[in-house]
């Protein structure tokens, strides 16, 4: 596997249920890209340590086996993608910046080989919470191929109450101040890489709005050309993307159109409430920076 064969890699994040997995589908429909599930490669087994960034906290070999059946690339090749165990004394342990690059490295690899293996130029991975690991994610894959990441912003209201019902089917449920915390500190990373190089961002009410007006700038940001299959093919192409067991996901090849959630899952007082403890700054900042205009 040689990396040089890839034409880029592009990684999507945002808080969740921005609409991350429709746009995530829109652009694994053109004929270029090949997208897999959310890989989550780079958040579970790595924790964010004040001062030193994402460091390695645990082994992710079971995730990296489940991530390759859920793609259908054989388990018994995870061995020979990850590469030979790091040595006793340093094996897995959290406060270990070299290992942690070197297996973060490996772990991109994996995508690598995947794309490759499937004729594919580009790979898409989309797991929200990358977010978080975005310092990490620079560094590996300072490699020569094109590496771009993609912010998903959407409205705060709207993410929050969505995000408060999604997790009802998830090992946690959120509660609304927990849901409203998460949206204020993930944006203001996606506004901290506001004009940074390879970082685009995509407005959820513009996308959702006008689909092709945000489409062909963000695909000429990444290099990609003008493909009209990919309006008409998302549908099929979430069907590659969401694994088994993600109900909250089942509207994804629906009919493109924005989504209001917070008008049936709040109550008036607590929308007034979620709303007033929102950093709308932060949404307007990133607005202004986003691609294809805001709408809404």
């Amino acid at each position: 596997m040689t990396a040089s064969a890839l034409g880029g890699r592009i990684f999507i994040v945002g808080v969740p249920r921005s609409g991350t997995t429709l746009l995530q589908a829109l652009l694994a429909a053109h004929d270029g890209v090949t997208s897999f599930t959310e890989s989550h490669l780079f958040d579970g087994p790595f924790a964010v340590v004040p001062g030193l960034g994402p460091v390695l906290a645990s082994d992710p070999t079971p995730r990296l086996v489940e991530f390759l059946a859920e793609n259908d690339a054989p388990a018994l090749d995870a061995a020979g993608w990850f590469g030979p165990p790091a040595p006793p004394e340093l094996r897995w342990r959290a406060l270990m910046p070299m290992h942690t690059r070197r297996v973060a490295r490996r772990l991109v690899d994996v995508l690598d080989e995947l794309a490759l293996r499937r004729a594919a130029a580009v790979w898409l991975e989309k797991t929200p919470r990358h977010l978080r690991s975005l310092p990490l994610l620079e560094r590996i894959c300072d490699d020569g191929v094109p590496t771009r990441f993609v912010h998903l912003v959407r409205d705060g209201l709207e993410t929050v109450a969505s995000l408060h019902r999604a997790s009802r089917h998830w090992k946690r449920a959120y509660d609304l101040d927990e849901c409203v915390q998460r949206w204020n500190h993930d944006l203001a990373l996606t506004v901290g890489r506001l004009g940074s190089r390879g970082h685009h961002i995509v407005l959820y009410e513009a996308l959702t709005t006008d689909p092709e007006s945000v489409l062909r700038p963000l695909l000429a940001a990444l290099d990609l050309d003008w493909q009209p299959g990919v309006l008409t093919g998302y549908a099929a192409a979430a069907d590659g993307v969401v694994a088994s067991g993600e109900s909250w996901k089942d509207g994804v090849g629906r009919e493109i159109r924005p989504s209001a959630t917070a008008g049936c899952e709040l109550d008036d007082g607590q929308r007034e409430r979620v709303t007033k403890s929102l950093r709308r700054d932060l949404y307007e900042a990133a607005a202004s920076g986003s691609l294809g205009g805001r709408r809404g």
